[in-house]
Order: C-alpha cells, then sequence, then structure tokens
C-alpha cells in the first residue's frame, strides 16, 4: 500500500534537497533528476525563478510516497514508481526524486520546482488534482502486485512540527495514538479514559454535541480523531468499544451474590465490579446477582447511556 502525504512547511528548496539527498537515508543510490541534473538541481530550479523573475512565494511543493513495511518490493522498483509520477503529473516542471532506505518502510521524496521551465507559470494544484495523483498510485501499486489505499481515504497534509518530528523517529500523533492505546486498555468507560489520558498530558474534548474527539497536546497541538490512522479512533467507534466493555462488565456483575442487595443507591456500579471482581479472584462465586430497576437507573444516570441503551448491553 503506498500513501500520499503533502509536507506543508516554510523549509526553503535548499534544504529540503540537502535533506532528502543525504546519504545516511539514501546510500547515495535511487536519486534522480526530472529535467534536472541531481547535483545542480537548486541552482537549475533557482535559475528558472530568476529568468521568469518569480522568486517569492512558495519555492517548492514537496510530498512523500510511503509504502507498508508488509509490501514486497525493492528500492528500485519504489524508485521507477515514483519516476513515473514525476513524468506524469509535473511536465515541464523540474523534480528532484529521492527514495529512502533509513526507516522500516520505503518512502520517496519528492521536491517540485514550483515554476513551470516552458511556460513561467507557477505550479496551481488542486484537490483534484491530489486524488487524481493518489488514484495513478494506486495504479501503479497495483500493476506491481501491491495493496492499495481506501478509495475515500484523505490525502495526509502534515504540518512543519510533525514534519520534523517525523524526522527524528516518531510523530505527535503516532505518540498520541499510542497513548491513547495505552488509555483504551486501562479504562471501563470514557470518564476513565478521560482521567488516564489527563495523567498522560493530554485533554480530551468528547461531547455528545460535538461529531469528533479532540485530543490537546501538553505542547499545545490539537488533532481531532478524524485526522489519526485509524478508524477505531473514531467517536463513534470510540463509544461502541466502551459500550461492549460495560456490557461484558454487566454480564459479569449480574453473576453476583444474590444475597448482596443494592439498598437505594448505596453502591456504585464501579463498587460492584470491584467486589465481583475480587470475588472471582477468590474463586467463590456462588449465586447469581441481578440489577434491580434503581441500580439500573443509577448505572444509566452515571454512564451517560438511556435505559433502553442499558436493557440492550444487558441482553
Amino acid at each position: 500500500m503506498a500513501i500520499i502525504k503533502f509536507i506543508n512547511n516554510k523549509v526553503g528548496l535548499k534544504k529540503t534537497l540537502n535533506y532528502i539527498c543525504k546519504e545516511e537515508k539514501t546510500n547515495n543510490k535511487f536519486i534522480s533528476g526530472k529535467d534536472c541534473m541531481v547535483e545542480n538541481a537548486y541552482e537549475e530550479m533557482m535559475a528558472i525563478k530568476n529568468m521568469y523573475v518569480k522568486t517569492k512565494g512558495r519555492e517548492k511543493l514537496h510530498f512523500v510516497q510511503a509504502f507498508s513495511p508488509n509490501d514486497e518490493l525493492s528500492y528500485e522498483t519504489a524508485h521507477e514508481i515514483a519516476m513515473k509520477i514525476a513524468e506524469k503529473y509535473f511536465k515541464g516542471y523540474q523534480v528532484v526524486v529521492a527514495t529512502h532506505q533509513d526507516k522500516e518502510h520505503i518512502h520517496s521524496h519528492f521536491v517540485v520546482n514550483t515554476v513551470n521551465f516552458e511556460t513561467g507559470k507557477k505550479i496551481q494544484f488542486s484537490n483534484k488534482d491530489l486524488e487524481s495523483l493518489k488514484a495513478y498510485s494506486n495504479k501503479l501499486c497495483i500493476e506491481q502486485g501491491l495493496s492499495i489505499t481506501r478509495e475515500k481515504s484523505s490525502v495526509d497534509d502534515i504540518r512543519i512540527n510533525e514534519y520534523k518530528a517525523k524526522q527524528k523517529g516518531i510523530s505527535w500523533k503516532e505518540k498520541l495514538e499510542k497513548s491513547i492505546d495505552i488509555a483504551m486498555e486501562k479504562s471501563n468507560n470514557k470518564f476513565e479514559f478521560f482521567k488516564v489520558m489527563n495523567e498522560m498530558g493530554y485533554k480530551v474534548t468528547w461531547t455528545k454535541e460535538r461529531k469528533n474527539i479532540t485530543y490537546t497536546t501538553s505542547d499545545g497541538y490539537k488533532c481531532r480523531d478524524r485526522k489519526l490512522h485509524n478508524e477505531k479512533y473514531l467517536k463513534e467507534n470510540m463509544e461502541a468499544y466502551f459500550k461492549e466493555k460495560y456490557k461484558a462488565k454487566i454480564k459479569g456483575v449480574k453473576k453476583y451474590e444474590r444475597h448482596t442487595q443494592y439498598r437505594g443507591m448505596s453502591l456504585s456500579l464501579a463498587e460492584l465490579i470491584k467486589q465481583f471482581q475480587r470475588k472471582e479472584h477468590e474463586n467463590d462465586i456462588t449465586h447469581h446477582y441481578e440489577l434491580n430497576e434503581s441500580a439500573k437507573k443509577q448505572y444509566a444516570m452515571e454512564m451517560h447511556y438511556s435505559l433502553e441503551e442499558l436493557e440492550d448491553m444487558e441482553m
């Protein structure tokens, strides 16, 4: 599977070219120039800008084609695929393509001069162009027997801070995802999830009114669930996950000792579950316990579920 990631940052053309051509990333192999010499790419690109008096504004277009670690392909094949994309989509533009070998996954960087050497016009790359490029990338992957990206998945836009973190090995979004995984494992409901995330330095905004869950890092970066890289983090899927967890807990509580009576609102569901877990650990479960109506009502209130949803979970 190849994912196209456009890098939106303020790093200059020269620094970007130097970065993608680093020996430790490429082993001085699989670096190619389209309509320019790699060794003099910066000077040649600037010559075109100067010739058409287009030295201001955006200097380059920078994107990455990244393959899954599970894809069986060589660096040579990955580079050939990248060059086909450069030839098809950037006619009249100078491009440097570098295929990196320093990570677990193979990926190719594209740096495109924003000024067309034939017309002098600056590049205009619309969302439609992006989708077309991604479709062509998928076509080339199919030809090589590789998996493809989902038809409706969006093109990622890596911001400057995420990109810098990526260069160091792991992005703040990847750290966020790992933290979410830990919190999901440790939590039985969204309130426990908030607490665990907060302990790890994250603020979570998750309300009925909002369509998305929003995470804020200790550094102030914000990210919606839909900008993460796995659908399991979507609000509707997270809600389903915690409902299933509580469904399993309720089934356990209903096996609890019948002689334990729930009087009024003296015991919370959390306390019942803890008692059940202690009894289960002691292998001393001998009776059957059923939540009465007032207990159900309290539980529904605490967990922000309707009584109908609670009935569903008990079935």
